[in-house]
């Protein structure tokens, strides 16, 4: 489901713009699921999320999604 999810996502996005990407605020235990369709970590503002597990906003450009 949630591959199924994240295609749809992309195909969506691509069909609404050639130059911008998908950022996704990935939990621990999901950045090597995103890691596995090109999505690589992105540099951000620091800041505090309390007693929860800090994200990994990670980045994918559009262009690079297959057709």
């Amino acid at each position: 489901m949630g591959a199924a999810l994240l295609k749809h996502s992309l195909m969506l996005g691509k069909r609404m713009a050639e130059s911008v990407g998908v950022v996704v605020d990935a939990k621990p235990e999901a950045v090597a699921f995103y890691s596995r369709y090109g999505f690589e970590a992105a540099i951000t503002v620091v800041g505090g999320l309390g007693d929860r597990p800090q994200p990994t906003t990670m980045f994918l450009p559009l262009n690079l999604v297959p057709d």
